[in-house]
């Protein structure tokens, strides 16, 4: 069995703490009508709407719940026909936003439509876009002069919709990933003529146009854990060391969120601080007490559920020089129980379970050599304070890189957005990524696409640091939680 299921908003809300978000992009040309769009749709004046071309400068973020539908995320963006420097960079960052897209609602001035008028270049571009990342897309008709040619729309309509049934099988191939949909999700092209000038009739009937689309949106979220671990006779150990970065009054997002996985499935949850300090340091007395207390720990988790019940310890990645060789049996070398890291589980599942392209991606690093360059990529955008700990990011896997390679030139992108490239990714050799805990699963996908299309292999912080610190035993062991999955392979 698959660990994840495709879910359907329609199905009623998903349990659990970390519910996924629709999103829905709105694009379009210069005065199409986005940005009202975007009020009718949030019900407030969440974007300014003017007739000066352009006033949509970059793109606008609106978080609010649709019924029926759960959590939602709009996007607001620049118009794509905006000409010059700046608007290409407009342009880019608009297509960057289709990527993250569920739906792709692309606004029409119906005039447009009409004999004579503007030819449709720019909006087929997006409906193509559209369709090679996987984004279902919708066209919306803004009746601004209060009278449409419905058969000047159906002809446009026919035009822009041709041939997005095999944009979306070449991308799908390209990104490496079985289709979604059907080739005619994309081709159907569902439409929406409304003026959205009248409130009241376009509130109803927009609303009702994305709800009713919303429920075709498919999103594969694996669970972060296997499924043979989330049941009664199971039990996870969670090793959660912590250092001067860790924040107070809560645990990091990929620590409670498998915490509170397998607590709602019934395992036996334990939750240990290793004393990493006394783990690696010189003090022998000090280094074996913490053994003790950590194999004391494990072993009660461990009795606590029935002796061929699944059993799995998930620790932060720094900590798998460690782990690793604590977690072998003494006398015969072999595995007390099966191992994994939070960064790991967590790719794996915002990932759509795409850990045998993050394994591969190893091979690579195992072949840097000197000159190459290495995108470190780190979703979150905490202020590092490598003079007091070892920041992983910054300190850790670089000196791991060196270690392995030297010579190696490191880039980092910290936060939500990736630095803007003249090349692209292309001028990397590999990019490693964190456990992308503060990002959503659609920018995830949107960055392996990336990476994919640049040719570039890409791998995981989890991986890397578990192969550095103990080599192949270490990273076939953190990725055997999913060989029965289908969601491992050995990378390496």
């Amino acid at each position: 069995s698959t660990s994840g299921a495709v879910l359907k908003k329609k199905a009623g809300p998903v349990k659990g703490s970390d519910v996924p978000r629709l999103n829905i992009g709105i694009f379009g040309s210069m005065n199409a009508g986005k940005s009202l769009l975007m009020n009718r749709i949030t019900r407030q004046e969440t974007s300014i709407v003017d007739s000066t071309p352009g006033t949509t400068a970059d793109t606008k973020i609106a978080l609010f719940e649709m019924h029926d539908v759960g959590p939602t995320k709009l996007f607001d963006t620049a118009g794509v026909d905006e000409a010059g420097d700046l608007g290409a960079k407009k342009r880019a960052k608009t297509l960057s936003s289709m990527k993250e897209s569920d739906l792709a609602v692309v606004v029409v001035d119906a005039d447009a439509t009409a004999a004579g008028g503007p030819n449709l270049s720019w909006e087929r571009e997006l409906l193509e876009a559209a369709a090679h990342q996987g984004v279902l897309p919708l066209l919306l008709v803004n009746v601004k002069s209060g009278h449409v040619d419905k058969s000047a729309v159906d002809k446009a309509r026919a035009a822009l919709c041709e041939g997005l049934g095999a944009k979306a099988t070449e991308g799908a191939a390209a990104r490496g990933v079985a289709m979604a949909y059907a080739a005619s999700d994309f081709s159907d092209l569902p439409t929406l003529i409304v003026d959205l000038a009248d409130e009241a009739d376009a509130i109803q009937r927009v609303t009702n146009f994305l709800q009713s689309n919303a429920t075709r949106v498919k999103a594969f979220m694996p669970r972060a854990l296997p499924e043979r671990y989330l049941r009664p006779d199971a039990g996870v150990f969670l090793n959660i060391p912590m250092d001067a970065e860790t924040p107070s009054m809560r645990l990091l997002r990929p620590q409670a969120l498998v915490q509170e996985e397998a607590i709602r499935h019934w395992a036996t949850t334990v939750s240990y601080r290793m004393d990493l300090g006394a783990a690696r340091g010189d003090d022998a007395e000090a280094r074996e007490r913490e053994r003790l207390r950590f194999q004391r720990a494990l072993r009660a988790a461990i009795d606590a559920c029935p002796p061929d019940a699944p059993k799995i310890l998930v620790t932060d990645s720094q900590a798998m020089d460690v782990v690793h060789p604590w977690t072998l049996d003494e006398t015969t070398g072999k595995p007390l129980v099966d191992i994994t890291t939070f960064s790991i589980a967590m790719m794996h599942r915002m990932s759509g379970a795409r850990l045998p392209l993050f394994a591969d991606g190893m091979r690579k690093f195992q072949a840097l050599r000197p000159g190459d360059k290495v995108l470190m990529a780190e979703a979150c955008n905490h202020n590092r304070i490598t003079d007091v700990c070892n920041d992983i990011g910054m300190v850790q896997i670089p000196d791991m890189i060196a270690s392995h390679c030297d010579g190696v030139n490191i880039d980092h992108a910290f936060g939500r957005e990736f630095p803007a490239l003249d090349k692209g990714l292309s001028e990397y050799d590999l990019v490693i990524h964190c456990g992308a805990c503060m990002i959503d699963h659609q920018k995830v996908r949107a960055r392996i696409s990336d990476a994919l299309e640049a040719g570039v292999p890409i791998t995981n912080y989890g991986l890397l640091m578990s192969y550095a610190y103990n080599g192949h035993d270490a990273l076939d062991r953190v990725l055997q939680p999913w060989e029965e999955t289908g969601a491992a392979a050995a990378g390496a």
